[in-house]
């Protein structure tokens, strides 16, 4: 019988559960969504181009743009 795991991926995962710094609870990848939208027009298509490179990328990458760009200028 085959088994099943459930795996949450760390895109699921809550901002503020994820980062130290962050008191929001939205998922990480809403929280990444938000931000390409804002810097691309909000153009929904462009934004679910640019989110596919999220769904393999490994958490530390993931972890490196959140960072890198969500981070605010307070929580540095």
């Amino acid at each position: 019988m085959a088994e099943s795991v459930d795996k949450t991926l760390f895109l699921d995962y809550n901002m503020n559960d994820a980062f130290d710094w962050s008191d929001e609870e939205m998922p990480v990848r809403d929280a990444i969504w938000d931000y390409l939208m804002e810097h691309n027009g909000h153009d929904t298509m462009k934004t679910e181009e640019q989110m596919k490179p999220f769904m393999t990328e490994s958490e530390a990458d993931i972890r490196k743009f959140v960072e890198g760009n969500l981070k605010t200028a307070d929580a540095k």
